[in-house]
Formats: structure tokens, C-alpha cells, sequence
């Protein structure tokens, strides 16, 4: 498979504590990684630094643009401005990520805008398939979204990560905010676009459950480090380090009657000096 993403030796301190350490993978095109941890364990700082939404420290994120490989921590804004259109984010809020005093064709039509993309009818025309892509009504671009549903609104994310064309799509817990009904119709919409796109998508979560349906691999992240990687059934039918292990544990049965049982963290060789 094509190699569309390698990170290396990736770090990233706040106030002297590091965050991000050492951190470095490499991600296939047209596949799905999982990013896991929980709250605090560095998950969004890392895909922040790939994104160049903040700058790291040190180490190096290579992306292999339709033009070729390029070293994304060694740009300047203007730079990665033609790179923008290939790297795209779903943001967790559907409800915040989204201007309401815009409406619909306006937040969709607005990176086309900012990337001098058509003219005004191609532009709106754009916005209209684009609302289709993702299974909503084109009469919806004349609306605000207070007017729509959490999952619906989640759907205008997608459709404004997507109208640029782009191949790597950041999705930063982008269901946990979704009703489990709605969570699995974005699910299958993601899987839809990604097989008709083929789309790469970085999927930071933390539920174990949504991660096991939708990635390829996981990557499980503990106070800034990577402590395990690989393919999603090798994680979670042998995990080999005990936070993987505990993250596991802690995943509920759809068995009613099964009693849930977390591992005890205390008992576990869990250290922060990695």
C-alpha cells in the first residue's frame, strides 16, 4: 500500500510538561488509524501538531501530497496554504464548529472561497452535491444551523471537510458528542465517503467500541507516548501492555446480565516515565 503519512520522533511540551513524546507512526492510504487514550493522554495535541494547527517542538511530519512528499513541521503558512485543501478536520462539536450566523451555503462555500475555487454558481452548485454526499436535503443550504439535529449538523461538518477534494481527513472525536443511533448512521456515511473518496482518516476517540468497527489500526497513546500499535483485531484479542489491557477491560458488554469488570489501575506497572 501507498504511504501517505509518516510521523517521527514528534514532541510537544506546555508550561515544561511534555505532552507529545517521542511519538512516531506512518499511515497507509485509504485506511482508517485509530488514535485511543483517554482524556489528557495527548490524543489532540498529537493530531494538532500534525495539522500544524500548533507548532511542535521537535520531530518531523511527512505527508505525501498529490505533488509528493512534503515536510509539514518545516512550512510557513503560505506555504501550507495549497496543502490545506489535501488535510481536512471534523471537529468534535458539531454545534460549535459551525458559525451561526452563517448559513449553510455560506460555511460550505467559504473554503472555496478562501482557496479562489470557481465562481459563484460553480460555488453553489459544489455546495449543493456536496449536501447530497453526505444525505442531506439541498434545500437545507438556505438554513442556519440551529435548525438542524446534532446529526445533521454533524453531516455539515463532514460536507465542509470534504467539498476541497481533500485525501487525509482529521476526525477528532467527531461521534462521542452523537446519540449511539446517530453515532453508527455518521459511522456508515464516513465509511461510505471514505470508499468512494478514498479517503485516509486519523480517528481520535475513546471509545473502544466505535474504534473496533470503523479502523483498520489503533494506535493507544499514555501520557504522551505510543505504548502499543498495530492492527485492530491483534490489539484487542492480544494487547501486550497493561494500559491497553485496561482500556479494554473497561469496555461494557452488550450482555445486560454480564457485570463489568475494569482492572484495577493501582495493581498495574503504569508509569508516567516512559
Amino acid at each position: 500500500m501507498t504511504r501517505i503519512l509518516s510521523v517521527s520522533d514528534l514532541n510537544k511540551s506546555f508550561a515544561g510538561q511534555d505532552v507529545v513524546r517521542s511519538v512516531s507512526f506512518d499511515v497507509d492510504e485509504s485506511t482508517s488509524l485509530g488514535i485511543v487514550g483517554e482524556s489528557g493522554s495527548g490524543k489532540t495535541t498529537l493530531v494538532r501538531c500534525i495539522l500544524r494547527a500548533i507548532d511542535p517542538d521537535s520531530g518531523t511530519v511527512r505527508y505525501n501530497s498529490r505533488d509528493g512528499w512534503r515536510e509539514l513541521d518545516g512550512l510557513t503558512a503560505r506555504e501550507l496554504l495549497p496543502l490545506r485543501r489535501e488535510i481536512q478536520m471534523i471537529f468534535q462539536d458539531p454545534f460549535a464548529s459551525l458559525n451561526p450566523r452563517m448559513t449553510v451555503q455560506a460555511i460550505l462555500e467559504e473554503p472555496l472561497i478562501v482557496h479562489d475555487l470557481g465562481d459563484k454558481a460553480w460555488r453553489r452548485q459544489r455546495v449543493l452535491d456536496m449536501l447530497r454526499k453526505v444525505q442531506l436535503d439541498p434545500g437545507a443550504a438556505s438554513r442556519f444551523p440551529h435548525a438542524f439535529s446534532g446529526g445533521q449538523r454533524q453531516r455539515i461538518g463532514i460536507a465542509r471537510a470534504l467539498i476541497l477534494e481533500p485525501r487525509l481527513v482529521v476526525c477528532d472525536e467527531s461521534v462521542s458528542a452523537l446519540d449511539v443511533s446517530v453515532q453508527a448512521q455518521i459511522l456508515d456515511l464516513l465509511a461510505r465517503l471514505q470508499s468512494e473518496f478514498g479517503l485516509t482518516y486519523l480517528f481520535v476517540a475513546h471509545d473502544l467500541r466505535v474504534v473496533r468497527e470503523f479502523c483498520d489500526h489503533i494506535l493507544v497513546m499514555y501520557a504522551g507516548s505510543i505504548v502499543e500499535q498495530g492492527p485492530v483485531d491483534e490489539i484487542f484479542t492480544n494487547p501486550r501492555h497493561d494500559y491497553t489491557r485496561l482500556l479494554l477491560s473497561a469496555i461494557p458488554s452488550p450482555d445486560p446480565d454480564e457485570k463489568l469488570e475494569p482492572l484495577d489501575r493501582a495493581a498495574l506497572n503504569l508509569s508516567v516515565d516512559l
